[in-house]
């Protein structure tokens, strides 16, 4: 019923003394335990996770497949596969996910969107190519 989760390789860290103004592209595994002003961008073609610390702070929107969030965000989030927001974390802004998972105590204060998935809208293709055929 419920999805293990993966481990998550981290290839960038953004430690709590560290303060960045401006968006950022990314790929691989990155974890922020500083602030960011700006959004934090999976890059194209890439895949990616975001893991915010408890002292974390994003003031922007953040793109990725996976975002595991246990400190405060002031933007929109996407995650095409799986979003968990750990009992620390607080969201002001709408979020999209594949998968989720909302530990008690985390607070979320905007739309609650269900993406499809890849493997979703490749069933829907295979229904429509199928009755197409006929």
């Amino acid at each position: 019923m419920f999805k293990r989760k993966k481990n998550h390789a981290i290839d960038t860290l953004i430690d709590e003394t560290m303060n960045i103004r401006g968006s950022m592209n990314f790929s691989g595994g990155i974890r922020l335990d500083g602030k960011l002003y700006g959004n934090l961008t999976l890059s194209d073609g890439a895949s990616g996770s975001v893991i915010m610390g408890p002292k974390s702070k994003i003031l922007g929107d953040i793109k990725a497949d996976t975002a595991i969030i246990a400190g405060e965000v002031k933007g929109n989030i996407e995650a095409q596969d799986f979003l968990e927001l750990h009992s620390t974390a607080v969201v002001h802004g709408d979020v999209a996910y594949g998968d989720i998972e909302i530990h008690s105590g985390a607070v979320l204060n905007g739309n609650v969107t269900k993406m499809k998935t890849n493997k979703t809208i490749k069933k829907i293709l295979n229904k429509k190519e199928k009755t197409d055929d006929k």
